[in-house]
């Protein structure tokens, strides 16, 4: 379990929690809700014991597992250390089975002496992974693997050499199959297919320990939990049952608040009013008079702060200068990496004002392809030509084009071109980040990061945008902005995403199947791959 007390958590001079005190006990299900930049993740790695709060204590027991917002590349046991390996490291399986396989090796060219000691050694590792649940833990590990959609091939892969979402996707099998007490899972569907997303809701509403989860899915948070903790101004405030009840309920309570304020006001204006008029007549009376101003304001610290609806994200996409017929095409594109070959000999190209949607399996080089297409990448045969006026703007979906150190403000003045300072303190803005414009942008949360990632592609006023999962980490809210600004934008567009909702609105006009690089056109029958994407 988790408990939290007097807990303040800040980000540079800002408070993002403040005077926060719960506790997760065994068999809490708790969806934590807010807007992007509200704190949630910080409040999350604070839960999980990454970072130390400003103030305020938490205690932790059982074993927590942690699932990160972020695909990052994890530390890995051994550099060559599989998906496998990793999902097993969870309950110390993993290293013991590599330490097996060496000794093993070790033993067929030792000399006799070294092999008695090596086979000591091996009958004592056996003994080891016997005792960790050896082969069944294995085919457990497997089983949790496929649930969330990796293969046995992916599971033999080098988790180094794997996509973002390859990646997630195995630290979701670890930390669901260490056998946790705690559980703290960031957006924890993110790359999931919709066989993998309804497993997790089961699997969440049996689970018998603590449960903390930050999702934009809304279906699995109304689903798999019972409680929700609203992050908002620097204050939690718990609320009983669903997320639907929850909408309901933050309505009420803030259509109560109001209505208590303005009945207080009026008797603190009453107050105020009698008090001035009986003020500096007889001794008596302006004693009175004190006491009744005494009491107002009394009753004005008492009035509750009401928090204004949450403000929309603006984003409109300038109109770019109009790129030749075919702004982007690759020809005989390969890549691999190491033994992994990703593909081969795959021809692409879109057309101006075209909407091309890159898809295929996890693992099938869609991401690989678009960074290619966008020139963060070199294909290992093959290349990329672009088009007259071409301007590209790429979205990575790691929001690697965010680098520590520089400030909001210096990202989008590194690509907007020449724009003032006022009209870049404008865009942001729209993208709610107005107050973040001195904040190292590697500080961002997810969501956060997202838009300013958005923004910079908008003030780099491009003709083709190349989006790798856009609607990663964007509230409801931000995501359809996005896709209005989407259909109003002239430009060409080449996606990867496995959002269907998105796709299906945004209506692309031709796919690209990876690894073979089929070009089709795009209808409703697709829709049911995107997920799996």
């Amino acid at each position: 379990m988790i408990i939290a007390r007097g807990l303040v958590i800040e980000a540079g001079i800002r408070t993002l929690v403040s005077d926060a005190s719960f506790a997760l006990h065994p068999g809490d299900k708790v969806g934590l809700v807010g807007q992007n930049g509200a704190g949630k993740t910080t409040l999350m790695r604070t839960l999980a014991g990454l970072r130390e709060p400003a103030a305020g204590t938490v205690a932790r027991s059982g074993r927590i597992g942690y699932l990160s917002q972020e695909a990052a590349l994890p530390e890995l046991e051994h550099r060559d250390a599989t998906g496998l390996e990793r999902v097993l490291a969870a309950r110390d399986v993993g290293g013991v089975q590599r330490r097996m396989e060496d000794t093993r090796r070790r033993m067929e060219s030792a000399d006799p002496e070294e092999r008695d000691r090596l086979i000591a050694r091996f009958a004592r590792l056996e003994e080891q992974f016997h005792i960790a649940g050896g082969y069944h833990a294995e085919a457990e590990a497997r089983r949790f693997g496929a649930a969330v959609g990796i293969t046995d091939e992916e599971m033999a892969q080098p988790v180094r050499t794997m996509s973002g979402g390859q990646r997630r996707r195995v630290e979701l099998a670890r930390i669901l199959f260490g056998e946790t007490d705690v559980l703290l899972l960031d957006e924890p569907t993110n790359h999931l297919d919709l066989d993998a997303k309804a497993w997790m809701v089961g699997f969440l509403s049996e689970y018998k320990g603590a449960l903390l989860v930050v999702s934009h899915d809304l279906p699995l948070l109304d689903t798999a939990i019972t409680s929700v903790l609203s992050l908002e101004n620097g204050t939690l405030e718990p609320y009983r049952g669903t997320y639907s009840y929850f909408l309901a309920e933050r309505e009420r309570r803030r259509e109560q608040r109001i209505r208590e304020n303005l009945v207080r006001g009026r008797q603190i204006a009453a107050l105020e009013a009698t008090a001035r008029r009986f003020m500096g007549t007889t001794e008596k009376m302006s004693k009175r008079a004190k006491g009744m101003q005494s009491r107002a304001d009394k009753m004005k610290a008492r009035l509750v702060d009401i928090a204004a609806r949450s403000r929309r994200v603006n984003l409109q996409f300038p109109q770019p200068e109009p790129s030749g017929r075919i702004p982007l095409e690759g020809k005989g594109l390969a890549k691999a990496f190491d033994d992994n070959v990703v593909f081969v000999d795959v021809d692409v190209f879109v057309e101006r004002t075209e909407r091309l949607i890159i898809m295929g399996l996890n693992g099938a080089g869609k991401t690989t392809l678009l960074r290619i297409l966008a020139g963060e990448e070199s294909a290992d045969i093959g290349e990329v030509t672009r088009g007259y006026k071409a301007s590209v703007g790429y979205y990575a979906q790691e929001h690697e084009q965010i680098k520590p150190g520089m400030t909001v403000m210096d990202h989008v003045r590194g690509v907007a071109g020449g724009a003032t300072d006022s009209v870049l303190r404008g865009v942001l803005g729209h993208f709610l980040l107005g107050d973040k414009t001195e904040q190292d942008g590697a500080t961002l949360s997810g969501g956060e990061k997202t838009k300013l990632a958005l923004a910079m592609l908008v003030v780099g006023k491009h003709n083709v945008l190349l989006l790798d999962e856009p609607t990663n980490n964007l509230d409801p809210q931000a995501k359809q902005s996005l896709l209005d600004a989407l259909h109003m934008y002239p430009g060409t567009i080449v996606l990867v995403s496995h959002d269907t909702e998105f796709v299906a609105d945004l209506d692309p006009d031709r796919a690209v199947m990876m690894p073979d690089g089929e070009s089709v056109y795009f209808d409703e029958s697709l829709l049911d791959l995107v997920a799996l994407a």
